[in-house]
């Protein structure tokens, strides 16, 4: 029977390692990694759903290394799929969907239905989130994980394991994990980062 996989952020083409904190020393290194990572587990019949930026978008070229990875593929449209249109991710991917748009799906053992994205700040608060696009910021919040190759190995992750991360998420860590909700961190919350998504632009939050 086919397993189903998840995954995200290929960046097929990104040649800015040190931003990425990835440990390659050439795009080509990289994308080799990747596709032989993947076809070390994923087999042909089995099912990937690609949560976003499958090329840095400013090497659009690099979409047909898509073919060399196992698996019947859906994509969920990130920022760095917007230089490509449909007529030619229709070449690699069965199905795609809209950039900021998602997929519900019941995971066995899951007490609540999951909701597949690419932004984490689209997801749904009733659903557990399975998202990408921050990379390696973090792996897990908690009610969202994130699929993408820079957390998990460079692998896509079998959807037989989420229970393992909700379970882990739930009672294992503590509050060192989740220390961003503590007054140490969340009393900058207005005052440092950047606001809204690349997708979504939000009205900006002022505080008292």
């Amino acid at each position: 029977m086919p397993n189903t996989y998840l995954t995200a952020d290929y960046h097929f083409g990104e040649d800015r390692m040190e931003l990425m904190g990835r440990p390659f020393s050439s795009s080509a290194e990289m994308i080799d990694y990747i596709i032989n990572q993947h076809n070390a587990i994923v087999k042909p019949e089995d099912e990937v759903i690609v949560v976003g930026d499958v090329c840095y978008q400013k090497k659009p070229d690099m979409i047909p290394y898509v073919s060399r990875m196992n698996g019947n593929k859906t994509l969920i449209r990130g920022n760095h799929d917007r230089v490509i249109d449909n007529s030619t991710f229709c070449q690699f991917f069965k199905t795609i969907i809209d950039e900021g748009d998602g997929i519900v799906m019941a995971v066995k053992d899951v007490p609540i239905p999951c909701y597949i994205t690419h932004y984490p700040s689209e997801g749904k608060e009733d659903m557990f989130n399975l998202v990408g696009h921050i990379h390696a910021a973090w792996k897990y919040q908690l009610n969202m994980f994130n699929v993408g190759v820079d957390v998990n190995h460079f692998r896509p992750v079998n959807i037989d394991k989420i229970p393992f991360h909700f379970n882990a998420i739930c009672k294992f860590y503590d509050e060192d994990v989740w220390v961003s909700y503590n007054k140490i961190n969340a009393s900058y919350q207005h005052s440092r980062g950047k606001l809204g998504t690349y997708f979504r632009p939000y009205e900006k939050t002022t505080t008292k």
